[in-house]
């Protein structure tokens, strides 16, 4: 007869049958990083490629390619504007809203000759009684920041009204100079055809290649261009006589554009960050009339453009819109006062 026999070996196998499992989870990937941890890894990886760039092109960055591209839509329906008032206004009216139509509405020759547009310094030779924005004493100087700045000026091609709130008055008179000029140069809301911005209000592009935002009234417009340019950018710690006009080249052709280009103008290393105390001194130790100079710059950069990428078809609004500015820097004093 066979015996059988079991081991105690059995006991021990069943025994751990009564103690705890220990859970283990797959390797994680990429995919289970949150999103913004995702772009932080892309962004550092492609930092070394920043500035790099396949081609050579004419030296635009994309924030002008816009600009321009919106300026040739807007340039197109004036255009078609001026065509239907050439049909239905009389003579005067028509000369009145179109002064410029040499083809419709001869001006007198006259013997004299026409005098050069007043320097910065040439203005500093007069005194100025008016009420100022902010309502102090605009110091005239390369330095002094968060001070007043005088009134705008009266203009040829744009409207001659104070469209602004008045909420930064007070507060940032030279963001207040250059809100006044903004509204003056971009009118209404609407959408105008072949305009990468999309749905537009006082110069704000709902479109994603623009600022993105939609706004419904000009003071929700100055919340936007404080917030999400003036402050950011920290236009507001550039001293006065030039912290309006490198603001207005943000709006025109993006501030990292505008920066950029402004560095360039002082001789600094070429970059987009906001300012900085670099850019400040430079500033502050610039030989000569900033303003106009910066002016200059700017207007022979965007000629440029206008000549070389679209045949001169925007050249002239180039210009107007250069001659807005360039009588409406904080420090440069009206020769036909605009008030509210």
């Amino acid at each position: 007869m066979k015996k059988i026999f079991y081991f105690v070996c059995i006991i021990s196998i069943c025994a751990p049958a009564h103690g705890k499992l220990t859970a283990t989870s797959f390797p994680g990937t990429a995919q289970d990083l949150s999103f913004k941890t995702r772009v932080e890894i892309a962004t550092e990886g492609y930092k070394p490629f920043l500035d790099q760039k396949a081609y050579q092109e004419l030296n635009i960055i994309p924030g002008e390619e816009i600009y321009t591209d919106s300026m040739i839509a807007k340039i197109e329906a004036e255009e078609a504007q001026q065509t239907q008032d050439a049909k239905t206004l009389s003579l005067d009216e028509y000369c009145a809203k179109y002064p410029d139509d040499d083809t419709k509405c001869k001006k007198e020759q006259t013997q004299q000759t026409k005098p050069s547009a007043p320097t910065y310094q040439q203005q500093n030779q007069t005194t100025f009684s008016g009420k100022t924005i902010g309502g102090g004493k605009v110091v005239e100087n390369n330095y002094v920041t968060g001070q007043s700045c005088y009134p705008a000026d009266h203009d040829n091609h744009f409207v001659n009204k104070i469209l602004t709130t008045g909420k930064y008055e007070n507060l940032h008179p030279a963001l207040e100079k250059g809100l006044i000029t903004v509204f003056r140069k971009e009118g209404g809301c609407g959408t105008i055809k072949n305009d990468p911005c999309g749905y537009t209000c006082y110069g704000i592009g709902s479109g994603k290649k623009c600022a993105g935002v939609l706004v419904t009234s000009r003071a929700e417009a100055e919340d936007v261009y404080y917030n999400k340019y003036w402050k950011p950018h920290k236009f507001e710690n550039l001293p006065d006589v030039i912290a309006t006009d490198l603001f207005l080249a943000g709006m025109a052709s993006g501030a990292g554009t505008a920066l950029s280009q402004f560095r360039t103008f002082l001789g600094l290393p070429k970059k987009t960050s906001p300012v900085d105390t670099e850019m400040i001194n430079a500033v502050n130790n610039y030989n000569g009339d900033i303003h106009n100079d910066w002016m200059n710059y700017r207007d022979t950069f965007l000629q440029n453009v206008a000549r070389k990428r679209y045949n001169g078809s925007v050249s002239r609004g180039y210009k107007n819109a250069i001659e807005i500015k360039r009588k409406n820097g904080c420090h440069v004093r009206p020769t036909n006062p605009l008030y509210r």
